[in-house]
């Protein structure tokens, strides 16, 4: 049976999407609810796959990892998967799609240097099956978040 999600659940990841680290008894008392309904509701989440767990939002640019690229790859699409499954968990690597249209996947990257940037795309062009690189520097981020806005 399907869980049903209502307008508490939604509240709730509301309030977990701007500060997951508040207390039950915090979010219970904004909400409105006990702490075990809270404790029940992201349980409940969790298990229905919605709430996939708990992160944190770093600062890429004050770590260092000023540069960040889109790069789209054409891969020869019999082996889309092959490729990106050896790629995609490289540590430069924050995101990774497979795409339709005339590039096969996107990558989005973050690098220190320049010469890193060069070393990684070099590398990619040397997969055995990967047809061509296309890179695109990102010059100004506006928004830059991975979760629906609820």
């Amino acid at each position: 049976m399907k869980e049903r999600i209502d307008d508490l659940d939604i509240e709730l990841l509301k309030v977990l999407q701007r500060d997951a680290r508040r207390s039950y008894k915090e979010i219970g008392t904004e909400l409105g609810v006990s702490i075990g309904t809270i404790h029940n509701r992201i349980t409940k989440l969790k298990n229905v796959g919605i709430l996939n767990g708990f992160g944190v939002n770093i600062n890429n640019e004050k770590l260092g990892f000023k540069l960040c690229f889109i790069i789209m790859i054409q891969i020869d699409g019999k082996h889309t998967q092959e490729v990106l499954e050896s790629i995609k968990d490289r540590e430069e690597v924050l995101a990774c799609f497979h795409i339709t249209g005339e590039q096969s996947a996107a990558l989005i990257c973050r690098f220190r240097e320049l010469e890193d940037v060069q070393n990684f795309i070099r590398d990619l062009n040397k997969e055995k099956y990967v047809i061509r690189t296309v890179s695109n520097m990102v010059l100004k981020e506006y928004k830059n978040s991975s979760n629906v806005l609820l």
